[in-house]
This record gives structure tokens, C-alpha cells and sequence, in this order.
């Protein structure tokens, strides 16, 4: 028959689970259980895209309920569930080109990266007395569908979605009838769904105080093969909540005939989004934004000519300023108290006093971007004259794409430079514990490794050079780019004074296997980076130094 998706149900046995078993198949779909870590062919996927093996048994194994088709694999270990060694439901699903698989109310999903699976469904073939039970429908059911708004019960700061592989990407926000909207890059695999080509789609947190979230369906789903979204930014347009992003078409297709470059969709209630379909620019990442006079501009850069435009998404855009000094993906443009500034996605940062074609100042290059070790950090205005930051923080690797969701809350000072600090009302999972600098300004906290293996690691407050750091605690330590988020340094610190508070915050997250570090430097600035493995109670002094 056609293969025009299916769903299947099943009821498993899954006591004694200690070696790989095929379930069932159905011509190009197959179940089986499958102890993770053992095939050196898969050891990468297991370790770092499936995350499987931070979910253990308590004898050390990994036994997995893993679906595959077509080259796809979703798959829950059994380590998350409550009663793992039980009987549970399965159900799997192909409808729309998305592949999900929920077991014990944990689900994965991935999709389609062409038109079609090459074999269709037959079946299904029972291959295990584990399996009690097992349905088919075809074509698939429909989808539950998502609440409207879900109450976020954990905390935003150092956020990721449910699921054992699933992460933030690029963040996008803005204010939207008293509410800031966070819309998030949804990541799998760390960019290894939809056979590489990420298959992200926008997520969507709201909140009215910043203490209370919402998490509402998808603005932005995928509902095709060859869609695979691009960072993008909310504008508000005629009173409605519109949101730009690009399609990365061009990851999966060579057709001309398949829309690539920026889009938008739009809400009139700032919950439930249409997609227009209509591609307004060719840069694959737009970011389109309210200007101070009341237009909209658009900043454009990767997959299209770089600058800044005016005009409207309906009616075109015309070039205004090709001048700026920063390049790259991913741009940030926003006012605040008559400074015009614009963030570049992992390290660039302009400023302009009147964002005049030709008046900017490259301030990355001068060393005053107040980058901290995030990744591609987005700004919207919030409340009374207030600018709320968020980023991504990376992964354990800067060849791992997704990580952390983390906020910030922008300072300015007197000459228009840009601090940061915590957000007051966005709490951390972990307290944060406080330290106060010395006489002369200076501080060193080491936090030890709690297996002893391997290094410690030191924050560093410098007040002579005006540096702050998170290194390994060796003698010469190397500091690469901030957004790699290992040994970082930030400089040119405004004078924090004697005594003056440092907070930091050590969480462990067990999905990552590994410790977020976060510090906040007398109000002014925030550095972050993060280590495998958790990190015992720190001390102050002592190490070898950096």
C-alpha cells in the first residue's frame, strides 16, 4: 500500500531487559530493544545525539526502546522511567513527515529530510513474546493537540525542553500586550535531526512578571519535508504578534520550486500562529524589528546581502545601510535611552549613537561587547526601561549545536556601554552562593571535581588587568572564543570596588551529565561556562593560578 503514515500501539513487557531484541517490523519500520553502548558504530550517537547514556539502569546498563525507518531513530531509555523493569505502552507515529516514538509519557521525534519513505507499511510482524499486544492504523490517527498555555513548573534559567535529547537553539524574544514572548529553536540531536539538517522548528514560552511561564504549542511547526526553520525574531505589526524565520531549504532541496529565505507568520492573540508562505528576502536567518519611529526594519546576513533594510515584510524592503561594521549571522539590532546597538550572533557588537548609515563603531573590536559566554544573544525591551537578554549556552562541545536557555538583563552605563546581570525575577534551580572580593578588588574560588579526576576549576576576579574567568585550574591555562564556553575571560570590567559581591551559581543537570557555572560580578557583568561531571563545594584561594 501507499505509505501515507501510520500509528502503532503496543503493550511491552520490559522486565529483564539485558540484551538487544527485535520487537516487531512493518516493512521499512522496525522496534527493538537495543542496549546502548555497546555498538562501537553507535557509540557517538548514544553517548552525545540519543544522550541515552546519562539514563542508566543502576547496574550500569542502557537498555533502550528504540524505533528506526528510512534512517531515522527515535528511541526512550528505560533509565527514565519510574519502573523501568514493567509493562508499558508504546506508541509510535509517522503522519505529516514527523517519526515520534512515546514510551512512559517520554517522547522522541524526528523527520523526514525527502518526499517520501522508499518502502511502505506492512504489518505489523510480532518478533518477541515481549510484546503483548500491538495495533495498527493507517493512516495515522491524529495528533493530541497541545494546551493552549501549560504552566512551566521548573525553572527558565538554564532551561532545555522535555525529552532526553532535546535542547534550546537560537533564541528570539519580544514584548507582545504585557507579556515577554521567548520563542526558542527546538533541538534534537544537537542539529543531527532530519539527517543533519537540524529539523528545528520555534518553540514558545511566555510570561506576563517574569516569575510565571507558560509553554504553549509551536509557533512555528514543521508540517513539510523540506522544512527546517532559521533564527528569526517576533515584530508586532497592524496589532498582531508576527514572527519572522528562515527556511533552510536549500539543507534538503535543490528545487527551485521549494520556498527558501525569510518568512513570517502571524498571531492575533500572541498563542496560535499562521503561516504566511510567502518569502520576503533571501537571508535564511531575518531578523525583523520595531524602529524607533515606528517602522520596521530588517537586519539581514547569512543566505542574503548583509545591512540593514526598511520597509515591511508585505511591501518590500529597501536597502539603508550597508555600512555596518559587524558581518556574520544572526543580527540584533535595538534601541535604548538613544543608543542604537546591534549584537552579531557569537561575537560581533555595534554601537551607534544615532544608527545613522556610516556612524557606527565597531565596539567588539575596541573590546566593549558585553558578550559572556552565550551564544547568539537576542535583546527586548520589558517593563519600565528595561532590556531583558537571552541566549544559548553551548553544549559540552562546539561541535554540539543546542545546549542551555539563560537570561540576562541588560545594564547601561553613563557613555552608553552595555553590562549585564540576572534577571531579579528569573530564579536558578541551584542557589547561588556569595562571595565578596578583597580589599584590592580581587577574588579566586576554586571548585574542585568531585571524582578528583582531572582539574578544578577557578573563577578569577583580576581587578589590575580588569578580567574576569572560569579556567581550568593549571598553570597556563588557554582561553578560546566566549561563546565556546570551556576556559573564557572577559575584560575590560568597570572597577568593581573592594568588597564587592560576587555571586555564583554551581547547578548540575543530570540530562547533560554535566555543571553549569554562572557568575554575576557586583551587578555589572555575567560570565558562564560549563564542565562534564559535577563539581564539589568550592573554596577560596589556593590552585595553581591562571
Amino acid at each position: 500500500m501507499d505509505f501515507t503514515g501510520f500509528g502503532l500501539s503496543l503493550r511491552l513487557d520490559l522486565r529483564g531487559a539485558a540484551a538487544d531484541e527485535p520487537l516487531c517490523d512493518a516493512g521499512a519500520f522496525r522496534l527493538a530493544l537495543r542496549m546502548a553502548g555497546r555498538e562501537p558504530a553507535l557509540a557517538r550517537y548514544d553517548r552525545f545525539a540519543g544522550n541515552y547514556l546519562n539514563f542508566t539502569l543502576p547496574d550500569g546498563s542502557c537498555p533502550v526502546v528504540e524505533a528506526t525507518m528510512d534512517g531515522l531513530r527515535v528511541g526512550v531509555p528505560l533509565g527514565l522511567l519510574p519502573d523501568p523493569a514493567g509493562v508499558h505502552e508504546v506508541a509510535v507515529r509517522f503522519a505529516d513527515s514527523r517519526f515520534s516514538l512515546e514510551l512512559g509519557g517520554c517522547v522522541d521525534e524526528d523527520f523526514l529530510s525527502s518526499p517520501a519513505p522508499s518502502r511502505g507499511f506492512a504489518g505489523p510482524h510480532v518478533l518477541s513474546p515481549r510484546v503483548l499486544a500491538a495495533k495498527a492504523s493507517v493512516p495515522a490517527p491524529p495528533a493530541a493537540p497541545a494546551p493552549d498555555a501549560r504552566p512551566v513548573r521548573r525553572a527558565v534559567q538554564y532551561w532545555t525542553p522535555d525529552g532526553h535529547d532535546a535542547w534550546t537553539g537560537d533564541v528570539a524574544l519580544g514584548s507582545f500586550r504585557g507579556r515577554l514572548h521567548v520563542f526558542y529553536l527546538f533541538d534534537r540531536r544537537h542539529h543531527g535531526s532530519k539527517g543533519g539538517a537540524g529539523g528545528h522548528f520555534f518553540a514558545h514560552l511566555s510570561s506576563a512578571d517574569l516569575v510565571h511561564w507558560d509553554e504553549h504549542p509551536p509557533a512555528v511547526p514543521i508540517e513539510r519535508w523540506w522544512e527546517t526553520v532559521g533564527t528569526g525574531t517576533p515584530f508586532v505589526r497592524d496589532g498582531r504578534l508576527c514572527l519572522a524565520y528562515g527556511l533552510h531549504t536549500e539543507r534538503l532541496s535543490d528545487d527551485p520550486a521549494l520556498p527558501a529565505g525569510a518568512t513570517w507568520a502571524v498571531s492575533e492573540d500572541g498563542v496560535h500562529f499562521r503561516k504566511t508562505g510567502r518569502v520576503f528576502h533571501p537571508t535564511r536567518n531575518p531578523t525583523v524589528y520595531d524602529r524607533p519611529d515606528g517602522t520596521l526594519g530588517l537586519a539581514a546576513g547569512y543566505g542574503g546581502e548583509s545591512g540593514l533594510w526598511e520597509g515591511s515584510p508585505e511591501d518590500g524592503w529597501t536597502l539603508r545601510d550597508a555600512t555596518l561594521p559587524t558581518r556574520g549571522d544572526c543580527p540584533c539590532p535595538f534601541e535604548w535611552n538613544g543608543h542604537r546597538y546591534v549584537f552579531q550572533g557569537f561575537g560581533g557588537f555595534a554601537h551607534g549613537a544615532t544608527g545613522e548609515p556610516g556612524t557606527w563603531e565597531d565596539w567588539a573590536a575596541a573590546g566593549r561587547a558585553p558578550y559572556d559566554g552565550l551564544c547568539v544573544p537576542m535583546v527586548a525591551p520589558f517593563g519600565a526601561n528595561r532590556r531583558i537578554l537571552a541566549g544559548w549556552l553551548g553544549f559540552l562541545d562546539e561541535a554540539w549545536w543546542g545546549g542551555w536557555l539563560v537570561f540576562r538583563e541588560l545594564v547601561q552605563l553613563p557613555d552608553g556601554a552595555l553590562g549585564t546581570k540576572w534577571v531579579p525575577e528569573i530564579a536558578s534551580p541551584t542557589p547561588p552562593e556569595t562571595f565578596a572580593a578583597g580589599p584590592d578588588g580581587a577574588l579566586r574560588v576554586v571548585f574542585p571535581r568531585e571524582d578528583g579526576r582531572g582539574p578544578a576549576l577557578v573563577f578569577s576576579l583580576d581587578p589590575a588587568a580588569r578580567t574576569a574567568s572560569f579556567a581550568d585550574d593549571v598553570p597556563a591555562p588557554r582561553f578560546g572564543a566566549l561563546h565556546s564556553a570551556n576556559n573564557v575571560r572577559i575584560g575590560n570590567l568597570p572597577p568593581p570596588g573592594p568588597d564587592a559581591a560576587v555571586r555564583i551559581v554551581r547547578h548540575y543537570d543530570p540530562k547533560a551529565g554535566a555543571t553549569v557555572f554562572d557568575a554575576e560580578i557586583a551587578g555589572l557583568r555575567t560570565l558562564i561556562c560549563r564542565r562534564p561531571g559535577r563539581y564539589a563545594a568550592p573554596r577560596r584561594g589556593g590552585g595553581q593560578g591562571n
